[in-house]
């Protein structure tokens, strides 16, 4: 009997196996759709009802979204990085970048994969190279595509995109504390910056300094004529976090200083003098900056 099974199987001719190749998952589908080669590989895996809308739009814009999304591939491999796609497993795309000092790679895997019937929902997490992450908020974006088959080719109904916080991640809160110390330090030093031009207005029109905040921002008051105008916040001595002052001040010398409001915040403090340096201390400390305080950087603090 097993003889006789054997010899039917293998009386197939191998081209009727080949015209029955595996059916396409939609996994399968969802790569072909955007980096896919064949004509219209994108159109194939849109439904009916998506493509009738589109034709009949038929506007410039609707026809550059269309190309934009099938040359996603090529404009990718045009930049000169190498593409990966993966039927199976954990990842789905990879991109890595080459650039001559510094190569990137993101990555798109599979957090979900729900195939019930003729339907399926394939949520996937972009995952991007810690350099780039500390650029803008460190999350993870996650989009979810909603597949079913429509003449047995599965199509594209429905994209979900979320945004999730892993707030008890200790590396995500940790990144997310020293891009806000940039940006804070990066405020704080244009107010130190501020401070210095309106004491040297003062300067030049009293031949003396200014003694504290609030007798800048008096001398300087918005006025018809314009000018320079004095933040009223700032001549408070509270902003942004920091506590601002002006000491050891006379006729020919003064120093500004700006102290995190709160101790042990990982914040640097800040200050400057006459001579329009404007120098950090990392303990936050105000008398360590005025003492042995070293002058800034701005790129230390940049967040481009």
């Amino acid at each position: 009997m097993r003889g006789f099974v054997l010899a039917v199987m293998l009386s197939f001719p191998t081209s009727m196996l080949a015209e029955n190749p595996a059916p396409q998952s939609a996994r399968q589908a969802l790569i072909e759709m955007f980096f896919g080669t064949a004509p219209n590989h994108l159109e194939r895996h849109l439904s009916d009802i998506t493509k009738k809308s589109f034709s009949r739009m038929n506007s410039p814009e609707s026809q550059n979204l269309l190309a934009e999304l099938s040359s996603l591939s090529s404009q990718i491999k045009a930049s000169g990085a190498k593409v990966e796609t993966f039927d199976t497993g954990p990842t789905i795309l990879t991109v890595e970048d080459k650039p001559p000092a510094n190569p990137h790679r993101v990555e798109l895997t599979v957090e979900r994969d729900d195939l019930v019937g003729d339907q399926d929902e394939i949520e996937l997490a972009l995952h991007l190279p810690l350099d780039l992450r500390e650029q803008t908020l460190p999350i993870t974006p996650h989009l979810t595509f909603a597949m079913k088959t429509e003449a047995d080719v599965w199509r594209l109904t429905d994209i979900t995109v979320m945004v999730k916080f892993p707030l008890a991640d200790p590396d995500f809160l940790k990144t997310i504390e020293d891009t806000q110390r940039r940006k804070n330090a990066q405020m704080m030093m244009g107010e130190m910056t501020v401070i210095g031009a309106a004491e040297e207005g003062y300067h030049s029109k009293r031949g003396t300094y200014a003694c504290s905040l609030q007798g800048l921002a008096d001398a300087n008051k918005p006025s018809p004529a314009g000018g320079f105008f004095f933040d009223p916040e700032l001549a408070t001595g509270k902003k942004g976090g920091y506590i601002f002052a002006i000491s050891g001040c006379d006729g020919l010398h003064y120093k500004a200083v700006a102290e995190p409001a709160i101790e042990d915040s990982g914040q640097p403090a800040f200050c400057t003098d006459e001579r329009g340096a404007i120098l950090s201390s990392p303990d936050g400390k105000a008398t360590t900056c005025l003492r042995s305080g070293e002058e800034v950087d701005p790129k230390a603090y940049s967040t481009d």
